[in-house]
């Protein structure tokens, strides 16, 4: 017996069997436009094998997932809020001459819900399309985003 290991092939990294998962995660993200929930799941999947995946073609993606699905929910958090601000400050600036006691909002966070509905969120569907088919596409193709 010698000292010196046997010489072998070399093995490729155990991440590169990460291509299925970050390919169902994009999946997962496409079919949340018609469910929502899926989208959670595809992220909690790309956060728990964003470790793994360090180093490697699949880590861009993974972090791709992630920042599509926090920019998502925080926008939508936005708009969440913008909107009863915005039917409130219609409301009072209509009402404020008959009630004059009533809590006042400035009339123009009435802009609020029109500026997210009509601009921001037909911009933002746009994009979560676009970073999600062209992950998508180059998963497929085994390259980096």
């Amino acid at each position: 017996m010698s000292d010196t290991p046997a010489l072998s092939e070399p093995q490729p990294p155990a991440a590169t069997d990460l291509r299925p998962v970050v390919i169902i995660c994009y999946f997962l993200f496409l079919i949340a436009c018609i469910n929502g929930i899926t989208a959670l799941i595809g992220v909690v999947i790309a956060h728990s094998r964003r470790r793994q995946a360090a180093g490697t073609v699949w880590q861009s993606h993974f972090d791709n997932l992630i920042l599509v699905f926090w920019v998502v929910v925080a926008s939508l958090l936005i708009v969440m809020i913008s909107f009863p601000l915005g039917v409130w400050a219609g409301f009072t600036t209509v009402l404020f001459a008959h009630w004059p006691s009533m809590l006042f909002w400035p009339a123009w966070l009435l802009v609020f819900p029109f500026l997210f509905g009509w601009v921001v969120f037909p911009i933002l569907v746009l994009w979560y399309f676009y970073r999600t088919i062209r992950g998508l596409i180059r998963a497929a193709e085994a390259r980096a985003y």
